[in-house]
Parts: structure tokens; C-alpha cells; sequence
């Protein structure tokens, strides 16, 4: 007697059908996104390097860990400037991530993952290899700057002119975008943990203090406002310091001064036509650094461009590298027919 073919449910099906994700390498995090809602998760791009070479711990552990480890421990980013510093701990991260998301919904799903401003040949090799050995399906590459302005909400690929600034932990990008394409992009070491920095050294040599690198970033975040937790260099004790106003902003202008000769020299070299176009449109500024408090109202004075702010600059990346995904999963055909039309956020004047 033949065995009857047993149907599985569509629920079922969809359930086991492996999907595409969002997959964001960040120096500061690694994010993971679904297309279509908007969930996401997200953890620290820490470890910790134990006295045998080993990975001790990761994530929000190893960001705690940070500035209290024996001396022969060190804390490592596992991703550096744009490229892979560590890929042990990197592959872990990234292991957890899965981890948790296929404890919901999927397994081995495809990745969507973006290609940063002025990455080579080798390095793009170096990274398929250590994305060859997770337990994903495939990956597939999308440009960075394209994919931002996607999670921004915008339409690159029907703007003929649009200048993307992205402001990360260790690295600024420029690219400037016709139609959906990279024109012009140039990209230089300087960012948010350089602002840190500089803040730093300038708190502890003026007022002879000691302070952690995370308080001074929460405190930079905040604008310098409020007082700040510190350590007595000669006597050891904790004690309030109270900043007088605009000591970030006096701290902070040879880095602000030099992020605005950068964006100026980019503007001036490209063509002309797509300079007019991105002087009508205005700068999409978008990356973590790009929340330093006061720092858009000053590009718009210096450039006398008008700067857009995304609400969560930090994660548009990964957002619109999932909306990419959905694109591809669904087709753009089908997908513009039910979609709501782009709204332009720099539109043009009539």
C-alpha cells in the first residue's frame, strides 16, 4: 500500500523557508534587522581577550569589562576603521545574533549586508571568507550609501543629486549619489571615538582628573550639560566636576573645523550640474556622530547647506538594508504597486 503524501500547512512553510536579514557590522554594534517589521536586535561590538588569546567574553558583558581588566586581558573592537580586526570574536557576535533569531523565526536565512565607502578587492574577499563560515544560506552585498538613504526614507534611485555623510566610531564617509549611484565618495579615519578622545584628554590634562571613556560618551551625547563623575588625580577621590558651558564645543573645534574642510573639498571637486543638485537637496547626515549636539546647525552655518537628521541615525543602515532585502524577496514590481509613494525630503522648488 503507497504511503499518502502528507501537505504541510502554508503557516508551515513560511515558517521554515529561509529569509533574507539585515546584517549591519558597526564598530560600536552589530545590528540585525527582518524585513517588513521592525523588530531588530542589537549588541555591542566588544570583546575580551583573555591571557591565552582567547575570547572571554562579548557583547554587553565585555563593554562592562572594559576599563576593569587584569593586566595581561585586553578589550578588543572586532571591527576596526571598516574592516575585520578580530574575527574570532567578531564571528561569535554574530553567531549570537543568529542565535537569537532563529530561536523565533528562521534558519539558516540569506544576509544583506553593506559594502563601506572605499572598500578594496581584498578586503572584500577577507570578508566573504569569515561570512562563509556562519550559518547562513548566502550573503549578498548592497552599497551603504544607497541603503541609507532607504532607511532615511528617501528615493535615491529618482533624485539626480543627494550628498550622504556618514559620522561612525572610527571612520566619515562622503558620498554623493545621481539616480542611485555613487559619483563621488571619499572617506577618511575620524569620528565619533575620536571626538571622545580629544574630549577626554582635554577634561583630565586641564582639570588633572581621571574619568572612564563611556562616562565621557554619555556626557558628550548629552551636550557637556550636567556634572560629571570623576577621579582626583592626586588624591584618588571621586568627585562632581562641574564644566563650564561650551567646554565640549571649545574641545571639540579643531575635530569639527577639520569634518568641515573635508565635506568642503568634496563639494567643491564634483561636477558642477551635481553640485547644484546637491546644493538644492541638502546633505543627508546620518551615523551615530552625527548626534553630537549642536554639530548640524553648524554644518548649515559653515556649508550653507540645509542638513537633514534622521530620528535614529545609528540605524538606518541596517533598516534600509532590510528594506533592500524586502525588495528583492518580493520584487520591486510588486512591492511599488501596494507601496506608499517615496516622500522627498529635499524637494525641489518650483
Amino acid at each position: 500500500m503507497a504511503t499518502p503524501v502528507r501537505y504541510l500547512p502554508s503557516a508551515w512553510v513560511r515558517f521554515w523557508r529561509p529569509a533574507t536579514v539585515a546584517l549591519d557590522l558597526g564598530t560600536d554594534a552589530f545590528r540585525l534587522a527582518y524585513p517588513g517589521t521592525r523588530s531588530l536586535l542589537e549588541i555591542p561590538a566588544r570583546a575580551v581577550i583573555d591571557s591565552r588569546n582567547q575570547v572571554a567574553a562579548i557583547g554587553k558583558r565585555a563593554l562592562h569589562m572594559e576599563e576593569r581588566l587584569p593586566e595581561t586581558w585586553r578589550a578588543v573592537l572586532p571591527v576596526e576603521v571598516g574592516h575585520l580586526s578580530h574575527p574570532p570574536a567578531a564571528r561569535q557576535l554574530v553567531r549570537l545574533l543568529l542565535r537569537q533569531l532563529q530561536r523565533r523565526r528562521l534558519w539558516k536565512p540569506r544576509l544583506q549586508l553593506a559594502t563601506p565607502v572605499g572598500m578594496t578587492p581584498m578586503e572584500r574577499t577577507v570578508l566573504s571568507g569569515f561570512l562563509k563560515e556562519l550559518p547562513v544560506r548566502e550573503f549578498t552585498f548592497a552599497d551603504g550609501s544607497v541603503a541609507q538613504c532607504l532607511g532615511a526614507g528617501l528615493q535615491p534611485a529618482g533624485v539626480p543629486g543627494m550628498m550622504v555623510v556618514d559620522i561612525g566610531a572610527q571612520r566619515t564617509g562622503v558620498c554623493i549619489l545621481s539616480f542611485g549611484r555613487p559619483v563621488v565618495h571619499e572617506h577618511w579615519t575620524a569620528g565619533g571615538h575620536n571626538w571622545t578622545t580629544a574630549l577626554r584628554g582635554a577634561i583630565e590634562d586641564e582639570h588633572r582628573v581621571r574619568v572612564p571613556r563611556l562616562v565621557v560618551e554619555a556626557w558628550k551625547r548629552t551636550g557637556g550639560d550636567g556634572h560629571l563623575p570623576v577621579q582626583d588625580r592626586l588624591t584618588g577621590q571621586l568627585r562632581l566636576l562641574d564644566l563650564p558651558a561650551g567646554f565640549a564645543a571649545e574641545a571639540l573645534e579643531k575635530s569639527t573645523r577639520a569634518l568641515i574642510e573635508h565635506l568642503t573639498g568634496v563639494f567643491v571637486r564634483c561636477p558642477p550640474a551635481l553640485r547644484m543638485d546637491v546644493q538644492n537637496r541638502g546633505i543627508l547626515l546620518v551615523g551615530n556622530g552625527g548626534l553630537l549636539p549642536g554639530l548640524r546647525q553648524r554644518l548649515q552655518a559653515d556649508l550653507g547647506l540645509a542638513v537633514h537628521l534622521p530620528d535614529d541615525p545609528g540605524r538606518v543602515l541596517v533598516r534600509g538594508l532590510a528594506k533592500l532585502a524586502q525588495l528583492r524577496e518580493a520584487g520591486a514590481r510588486a512591492l511599488e504597486a501596494t507601496a506608499e509613494p517615496p516622500v522627498d525630503l529635499f524637494p525641489l522648488e518650483a
